[in-house]
């Protein structure tokens, strides 16, 4: 597996994109016929994936789903995956299992042996209570979580529990299974619930309290003190639009500006829908500074047909660029899509194959299923196996049902009780229409 970098453990180098493993890194559908033709070596490379995550963004891209569906249909002995938590744990939050428990919690779901096993195993391992429990409590009353109430009474002492019982101040649900079982069965478990409530009920108290400043006022305040604006009481809703337009550009590149102000300039700068807000951003935008690609996103979202070109030209910088300016990517291509530019096609297509971020290629099936005329007899089969659920479910909606291999396909997604429930039921809307 590629080397991961010490600050970001996002890898250096992934596999080139038309390889297995390059494919599989990706989370693209088209490893799945490949994966089940060389079942081995696709074993072999789905646990260096879950070992070594090689997610480009950990915190919002998916793989559970497709690397649970290459685990179980290829065969992976469930005990390997315990190398994905076999070093030193981080206290702040156990990231380097986060796909190894979520493959074992879709495994669960489909009913394969060990999957419940592993995820105590993961439990008694210490790492992280909370991930652990996620994992497990909608399966306490599978048979092979017998006992699990003493695992956890093992591995995790009061505070640790009441941490896991109102997290942020905010108590779980206690009323489903097994807690009301717990509760009766475990002294500790009561006396942590009944101090988990009272933190919780301090907790509102404290909120309703509590006023936050909105957007507005916080920008208009961080411009007031730049001496950038007078007059705050008396700005319209009009004067509104157009302070923000003209004090941005200061407040987003101040590095002296808290970093909450730049947040909400670009939080204030997205409800803007009016031609004086496109005119600003086609005045600023670049990919040169955060003013230019602030003012890019803003282009992007309300980029007019006739600025379809300039749009197609900051995406093939974008991406001459690299990885850096993958969200960059990600706003050009959806507006090149809305635009129906249809010149795009094939760099589109080219994005599709090879970025590293699925969140980019949900934004590359949707603009090819506008742009594409063979798209429901070519893409959109590969994104019924995609490790994101909204690009499966551009295949679900587009792909050809006059294939029958389509329509089994759109079958097993409707059986499948790992699959998201709209994915489900969208399969099954399609598989009726059909009849």
């Amino acid at each position: 597996m590629p080397e991961l970098e010490n600050d970001t453990d996002v890898p250096k180098l992934w596999a080139e994109p038309g390889t297995l493993l390059g494919m599989m890194q990706r989370g693209r559908g088209a490893c799945y016929r490949e994966a089940r033709a060389e079942p081995v070596v696709a074993g072999n490379l789905v646990v260096e994936c879950i070992v070594h995550d090689p997610r480009w963004d950990h915190q919002v891209e998916q793989r559970s789903w497709l690397y649970a569906t290459l685990v179980a249909d290829v065969g992976v002995e469930l005990s390997r995956l315990r190398a994905a938590y076999d070093g030193p744990a981080d206290p702040t939050g156990d990231a380097d299992a986060w796909l190894a428990t979520g493959v074992l919690e879709r495994l669960a779901r489909r009913g394969v042996d060990g999957a419940v096993t592993e995820l105590r195993h993961y439990l008694r391992s210490g790492r992280d209570l909370d991930q652990a429990l996620d994992s497990l409590i909608p399966f306490a009353e599978h048979p092979e979580a017998e006992g699990l109430l003493n695992d956890v009474l093992e591995v995790a002492d009061d505070e640790q529990l009441g941490s896991v019982l109102a997290p942020f101040g905010q108590l779980r649900d206690l009323s489903a299974p097994p807690w009301p079982a717990w509760r009766r069965a475990s002294a500790s478990i009561e006396r942590v619930v009944v101090a988990a409530k009272h933190i919780r009920e301090s907790a509102e108290v404290f909120d309703r309290t509590g006023r936050e400043a909105t957007n507005r006022e916080r920008v208009l305040q961080a411009a007031a003190e730049a001496n950038l604006v007078t007059s705050i009481s008396e700005l319209t809703e009009d004067d509104w639009e157009t302070t923000l337009l003209r004090i941005a550009p200061n407040l987003l590149q101040d590095n002296a500006t808290p970093r909450v102000i730049p947040i909400a300039v670009r939080k204030a700068l997205r409800k803007l829908r009016s031609p004086q807000a496109l005119t600003w951003a086609r005045t600023y935008a670049t990919l040169d500074d955060t003013v230019g690609r602030t003012a890019l996103s803003q282009f992007a979202d309300l980029a007019e047909t006739s600025d379809a070109p300039r749009v197609f030209e900051f995406l093939t910088e974008a991406v001459s660029r690299g990885n850096n300016y993958l969200y960059d990517q990600c706003d050009l291509v959806s507006a090149l899509g809305r635009l129906n530019h249809a010149a795009v096609r094939a760099t589109i297509d080219e994005i599709f194959d090879n970025t590293l971020y699925s969140y980019l290629r949900i934004r590359c099936a949707t603009a090819l299923s506008r742009l594409a005329p063979a798209f429901a007899d070519e893409r959109a089969v590969e994104c019924l196996d995609d490790c994101e659920p909204e690009t499966r479910e551009l295949g679900i909606t587009h792909a050809n049902l006059a294939v029958p291999a389509i329509r089994a396909r759109l079958g097993r997604i409707a059986d499948d009780p790992t699959e998201e429930d709209d994915n489900r039921r969208a399969a099954t809307d399609r598989i009726m229409q059909r009849r």
